[in-house]
């Protein structure tokens, strides 16, 4: 991968440095975009998370790799880099096509109970919000939510989606 994102990886330790790091240098920017992309860069993850906070809502940069995101989101290797790859979809408004395929591998993150509970909920908060529109989709949503996939989150975290469910 680059060497400059390597650079940023190497002599930046806190994640705001970095992130003014890359706001100071602009051209960096399609290669964070490609690496972030990359399941194979060791710091794909790292690059996603730095995308995520340096994007715009509907970021035309972005807007146009979201079928990336979304295609490849399960093979990541990553939990943290499924979770970011979330966060950027997040800030984009999607088609219909493309919330249903999200909607589906969302669901299949969830269902993980496997997976490390920060990514579940922010997949957790993407189906809601793609459901939001559809009251069939929420009430399937509710039937994932029973204590077999509430047991491996936190308490306060737990507390925050069953109401959320109620609201549902």
């Amino acid at each position: 991968m680059s060497a400059s994102l390597d650079y940023i990886f190497d002599n930046f330790r806190k994640k705001e440095a970095m992130i003014a790091y890359v706001k100071a240098n602009p051209n960096l920017f399609p290669t964070l975009l490609a690496a972030s992309l990359n399941n194979d860069y060791t710091h794909a993850w790292r690059c996603t998370l730095l995308l995520g906070h340096i994007i715009t809502k509907n970021d035309k940069r972005v807007l146009r790799v979201a079928d990336d995101y979304i295609n490849n989101l399960l093979a990541l290797n990553h939990d943290g880099h499924q979770r970011q790859v979330l966060i950027i979809l997040d800030k984009i408004t999607l088609g219909e096509e493309q919330e249903g395929r999200l909607f589906d591998k969302c669901m299949t993150l969830w269902e993980d109970v496997n997976k490390i509970p920060s990514t579940r909920t922010r997949a957790f908060w993407m189906l809601v919000k793609i459901a939001k529109p559809y009251p069939e989709i929420r009430q399937e949503i509710k039937h994932f939510t029973t204590e077999y996939y509430l047991k491996t989150l936190s308490p306060g975290i737990r507390i925050i989606i069953e109401r959320e469910i109620v609201k549902l």
